[in-house]
């Protein structure tokens, strides 16, 4: 597919200076930008099965704060030699 875009000015030297840096055409630097854009997962899609887990637990947003808090506790103490 062919495809004309016009940047915004202020893009052109940050444009010409990231592909410079990576040693890359500009085309193949966009390109593979669009392809990271593309094939990036959202942070949502990342998060669904997670929320989706949450939602099934039945857990409150307030137990599951302390369950995150007891375990950071947990390995803090395990770091620093800690017994419970």
């Amino acid at each position: 597919m062919e495809l004309t875009i016009t940047l915004p000015a202020e893009f052109g030297l940050q444009l010409r200076t990231a592909a410079a840096r990576a040693g890359r055409a500009i085309e193949d630097y966009v390109v593979d930008a669009v392809k990271i854009a593309l094939l990036t997962p959202s942070l949502d899609e990342l998060l669904a099965p997670v929320r989706a887990e949450f939602a099934a637990s039945g857990m409150t947003e307030d137990e599951y704060d302390q369950l995150i808090e007891a375990e950071r506790q947990a390995i803090w103490d395990e770091k620093h030699g800690k017994k419970n």
